[in-house]
C-alpha cells in the first residue's frame, strides 16, 4: 500500500509538472545515440512498428517519428500526453499504465527510457514478459534506467513534486531476462550526480 500511494503521488508529479519538466527535458533533448543504436541492433527494418513506454511529452518521439510512420507511445501521465500530442502531431499517443497496456504484436523495437524506474522488480518483470510477447523475433527491447551496484528504492522531492525511483543494474536486468533475451548491447553514462546505464534487449 505505501509504495501505491507514493506511486499515485509519482503520476501526480509528471501531471502537475508537465509543463516544467518537459522544459528541462527540452533543455537534454532527444536520446538521438540511443536511438541509433536501437534501429541498428533491430537490422534497420524498412518503416518498422515502434512502441515507447513512457513517452513523456515527446522528447523521444520527435526523432523517433522521422524513421518510422507506424510509431506509437504511450504514458501514465494525462498530461505528458496531451503534451506530447502537441510537440508531435504526427505520432499516435495514448494514456495508459505499462502493466496494463495492450501491446500490439510483432514490434520491430520497443523503447523504455527512464520509465520502468519508477516500477518495482515485480513489476519491471511483468513487462519484460509482456514486451518479450509483442516483440517479433530479433526484436529489441531498449531500456534506460538509474543504476546502483545493488537494487534500490529512493523518494526524491524537488521543485517539481515527489517522485518515487527504483534502482537497478546490467546485470540485475539480464539475469531476469536470461530465459527469454539476449543482451545485445550495454552502456552506462552519469549525468550530473546520477549514474544511468542502457541495455538493449534482443528477442531469442
Amino acid at each position: 500500500m505505501q509504495n501505491e500511494r507514493l506511486k499515485q503521488r509519482t503520476i501526480e508529479t509528471y501531471d502537475t509538472s508537465a509543463d516544467a519538466l518537459a522544459e528541462y527535458f527540452k533543455g537534454i533533448g532527444p536520446r538521438v545515440k540511443d536511438i541509433n543504436r536501437a534501429f541498428e541492433l533491430a537490422g534497420k527494418p524498412e518503416n518498422p512498428r515502434v512502441l515507447e513506454i513512457g513517452c513523456g511529452d515527446g522528447r523521444d518521439a520527435k526523432d523517433i517519428v522521422t524513421r518510422t510512420d507506424q510509431y506509437r507511445g504511450f504514458d501514465i501521465s494525462k498530461s505528458m500526453v496531451e503534451l506530447a500530442r502537441q510537440h508531435v502531431p504526427e505520432g499516435i499517443f495514448e494514456v495508459a499504465d505499462a502493466l496494463e497496456y495492450d501491446y500490439p504484436e510483432n514490434l520491430d523495437i520497443v523503447f523504455a527510457f527512464a520509465s520502468l524506474l519508477h516500477l518495482d522488480k515485480e513489476e519491471v518483470g511483468q513487462v519484460l514478459g509482456k514486451v518479450h510477447a509483442a516483440l517479433r523475433p530479433g526484436g529489441i527491447f531498449y531500456i534506460s534506467l538509474k543504476e546502483r551496484p545493488e537494487y534500490a528504492d529512493e523518494i526524491k522531492n524537488d521543485q517539481y513534486g515527489s517522485r518515487l525511483f527504483f534502482f537497478y543494474n546490467a546485470d540485475l536486468i539480464a539475469g531476469m531476462t536470461a530465459d527469454t533475451f539476449e543482451v545485445a548491447a550495454v552502456s552506462g553514462e552519469r549525468i550530473g550526480s546520477t549514474d544511468w546505464f542502457e541495455i538493449a534487449l534482443r528477442k531469442n
